[in-house]
Order: C-alpha cells, then structure tokens, then sequence
C-alpha cells in the first residue's frame, strides 16, 4: 500500500500553473467552429493553429533549461504565465487569421515555459516518489480541462463571443503568473531551487542533454510519449468539433463531451497518484495503453452520442496516466539530470499534441472526421509496443 501522500507549497501552486495552461489549450478547440466561421478558415487551418502553438512551444522548451539554471524555476514559471496571458489577450482581439498564428506564437511560447519547468520542480520536491505527486499535480491540467470546457461551452451557447472567453482564460493566466512571482519573495525556498538547478547551467546543461540522448532507453520514452501526447491531444483538441458536426449537436454537447474525456483524465491521474507505486508505473502505462486502444477503437465504432460521452470518459480515464508516469518512470531508469530528462520528453511529447491534431485535420478535409479518430488507437498500439519492449529489454539487462 502505498505512504500517505504529504503535498508540499510549489505542489499547490504547480497545480494552478497547470490549471491555467490547461485552459489555454482547451478554450480553442471549444471556441473553434465560432471563431473559424467569423475569421472565416477551414478544418486544415484550424488544426494548424494548434500546429503552430505546439511548434513555438517545443522550440521554447529547448532553452528552458538554461533559463532555469541561471533564475531559478520559479521566477521563469512566473514570467511564463505573464508571457501566455499577453498572447491570449492579442488573440481576442485577433482582427484575422494571421494575428491568430502570431498570438499562438505568444502562446506557444508561454505554455512552453509552463510545461517544460512545472513537472521538473515537482520533481525536486519530491526525488523520490515523483510518480505519485506528478499524476496529483497533472490532474489539475485536467480539471482545468473540464471546467474550462464546461464554463465556455455553456457561455457560448447563450451567445457569449468567444473573444471574451479567450480573454478570460488570458486573466486566469496573469493571475498564475502573479503566483509563481509571489511564491518567488520566498527566498529560502527559492535559493533551495536554485541550487537544484546549478547542475543544469551553462556547459553542464549542454553535456546533461547529450548524455540524456545517448541513452537507448530514452528514445523508447520519447516514442512512447510522442504516442501518449498524441493520443490526449487528439481527443482533447477534436472532441467538441467531432461531436458538434457527427451528431448535429450545440456547442454546449461539445463542450460536455471534452469534459467527459477531461473527467476520465482527472480520475485517472488522482487515482493514479493515491493508489501506484513508483515501480508499478510500467505496469500501469502498458494497462492502460491496452485498455485506450479498446476505448479509441469504440469510438470510432459507435453511433449514440451519449455513448460517445461514455468511450470519452474510459478513453480519458486510460490516457490519463502517460505523461506524468512515462517522465517519472524514465527519471528512476535513467540516473541523469531530471530537469534535463523532462525537458527533453516534453520536447519529444508536445508534437504529439501537434502533429496529431494537424494530421487529424487534414485527414477530416478529405474522409470526415470519424476516419480520423483512427489515428488514436495506432497511436496506443505503438505505446504498449514500445512500453513492452522496455520491460523486455529492462529484465534482459
């Protein structure tokens, strides 16, 4: 049985970090056919949107770690969440398509900073049982999932704009960034994780990260996190489109349909966090890779959207662990920097999240989306590949 969970200040505030970079992924999927329709863009252009934030993001993370090392986490953490609720601001007003991409930049950009540090000072706090903690503090990307979507969804279905949703979601993101800098005046606590982040400065950070690549192991946990991201993308980003075009529904079953997936997300990761250990974290990712496959595969399958709502959720409830388990998982098998080793896994899992949706869409223009969801479960069947193939090769070494 596992120790009873103790949560420390920066997991609370990791939490909020997530909560609002959460909404910031998901109000546009929410928003997409209103915004599409006004600015006047396709399936193709709106999964490019999502293309676009993830790129900038991915390129954000590679310099993160530097960053780290020379300020601290913390303050990076706080001038990120100011740097994504600007883009979301810009984006609102957004006059055209084009000042959308340059907001996604902004954005892409600040979600970057978000998703490469949040995970790495969780795991400073605790090195030794990251897997718990990390799934705990993930799941408040979640719920922020599932109360954005049902907020927005609900809004704009009694005619609410969309623009004053986005910048909403741009506020709730100044707001973290006023937390992480206030959470900054600490200065025990922040000089603590500035210590912790020496180890990555300058030339360290550099051989840190060739080291990291070096290892066979890692490239099996990229995969498998390129395939997790992908897969949770992919439901995340298309699900309210999917529902409100296949079943001829409003917005507001959109957005009930995301929050289904986001519930499963929740449950999963808090029970995830309560109740597996660190070395049963394989066993858990390679279940649930199986068990998602099942679940993306009926998806595809069924024809009743309240039994669409319910694949949603078992899908959200088997995707949940991947991301935190996969990172926590690779940082007890490879005795490398963890901050480093995050940061490189979320360099290779964000375009997942982008790849997918864009390859969705484009797949959407020329069969529907329904053929497109079957990228999902190809996806899950290379991560419980890969996954199997870590255990194997783990018991031969």
């Amino acid at each position: 049985m596992a120790t009873p969970l103790k949560l420390d200040r920066l997991d609370y505030a990791g939490a909020i970090g997530f909560f609002a970079y959460a909404s910031s992924v998901v109000v546009t999927p929410i928003v997409l056919l209103a915004l599409a329709r006004d600015l006047n863009f396709g399936l193709a252009e709106s999964g490019g949107m999502e293309a676009v934030r993830a790129g900038f993001l991915m390129i954000i993370l590679l310099a993160s770690g530097f960053a780290a090392a020379h300020w601290g986490k913390i303050p990076i953490l706080a001038v990120g969440s100011l740097i994504l609720g600007g883009g979301l601001v810009l984006y609102a007003l957004a006059p055209a398509y084009s000042v959308v991409l340059l907001a996604m930049v902004l954005v892409g950009l600040g979600s970057g900073l978000l998703e490469a540090l949040i995970n790495p000072l969780i795991q400073d706090v605790h090195p030794n049982d990251s897997g718990r903690y990390l799934n705990i503090v993930n799941a408040f990307f979640s719920a922020g999932v599932l109360v954005s979507v049902l907020v927005a969804g609900e809004l704009l279905t009694r005619g609410v704009s969309w623009r004053f949703l986005i910048a909403g979601v741009g506020m709730l993101a100044v707001l973290s960034g006023v937390l992480f800098a206030a959470l900054g005046r600490d200065e025990y606590r922040l000089e603590r994780e500035r210590r912790r982040s020496r180890s990555g400065s300058g030339v360290a950070t550099f051989r840190h990260a060739k080291a990291i690549l070096r290892e066979p192991s890692f490239w099996v946990f990229a995969l498998a996190i390129f395939c997790g991201g992908g897969a949770e993308g992919a439901f995340t980003f298309w699900s309210a489109s999917y529902i409100q075009l296949n079943f001829e529904a409003l917005a507001r079953a959109g957005a009930f349909g995301t929050a289904a997936f986001a519930a499963g997300m929740v449950a999963g990761r808090l029970a995830s966090g309560r109740y597996i250990r660190q070395n049963r974290l394989r066993t858990l990712i390679i279940t649930s890779a199986l068990i998602g496959i099942a679940a993306s595969f009926f998806a595809y399958l069924v024809n009743n959207m309240y039994g669409f709502f319910a694949l949603l959720f078992a899908a959200g409830l088997s995707i949940a662990c991947f991301w935190p388990s996969i990172q926590s998982h690779a940082a007890t098998v490879l005795r490398v920097d963890s901050t480093m080793l995050f940061i490189l896994l979320s360099v290779a899992g964000i375009p997942g999240f982008g790849f997918t949706s864009w390859a969705m869409g484009l797949i959407a223009e020329q069969a529907g989306l329904r053929i497109s969801l079957l990228v999902i479960p190809a996806l899950l069947t290379i991560l419980a590949a890969v996954m199997i193939f870590d255990r194997v090769s783990s018991r031969q070494r």
